[in-house]
């Protein structure tokens, strides 16, 4: 794919109280048109929300292996076509553009290989902490972008403290979404 534009997208999934939050993911848009989505979420889900679901299978409860690495399993990244019916697709999504013209297709494509490296790396997913929207954020990290969000959208485990922070033994404590380090 040859992008000429890229942009996170944030697409509301839910309220907490009265606040909504949102999901994140990334759209490239070529010039003819056509568009590809970039997305993370959780590789399994835990066999307590799986209770009255159906697979192509059946039930989804027949099915269920719990994953060694939690009851989310790993952070699963994937990428197609952005069209109607595809995961995440909202065209009233808020978005911000952070590559156009020639700039768009060298970030698609580190993108693209940032995704299949966070993916390598078996990161189990939390989702009140290193879950989807960390994992956009962190391949936008690693792709030499601070990320913003679209304004006015909060997207929890999008300001979450990079790996290294952490390893390094800086002191943290969460405020809310912020996260401040000592």
């Amino acid at each position: 794919m040859s992008a000429v534009r890229v942009d996170l997208m944030a697409s509301a999934a839910g309220k907490i109280g009265a606040v909504a939050w949102h999901h994140l993911f990334i759209v490239a848009a070529e010039a003819s048109g056509g568009q590809s989505y970039l997305r993370a979420g959780p590789q399994c889900l835990p066999i307590e929300r799986l209770a009255g679901r159906k697979t192509r299978l059946g039930d989804a409860l027949e099915d269920y292996e719990a994953s060694p690495a939690g009851p989310y399993g790993v952070i699963a990244l994937s990428s197609g076509s952005y069209e109607p019916g595809a995961p995440d697709f909202d065209p009233a999504a808020a978005s911000v553009t952070l590559a156009s013209a020639n700039a768009a297709a060298g970030l698609w494509e580190k993108l693209q290989q940032a995704a299949q490296a966070l993916g390598a790396e078996g990161v189990a997913y939390d989702p009140t902490g290193k879950g989807a929207n960390w994992a956009i954020t962190e391949l936008l990290r690693r792709c030499g972008l601070e990320p913003q969000l679209p304004p006015k959208r909060w997207a929890p485990g999008a300001g979450a403290l990079p790996v290294e922070a952490s390893e390094r033994g800086v002191g943290t404590r969460r405020l809310g979404q912020a996260v401040a380090v000592a």
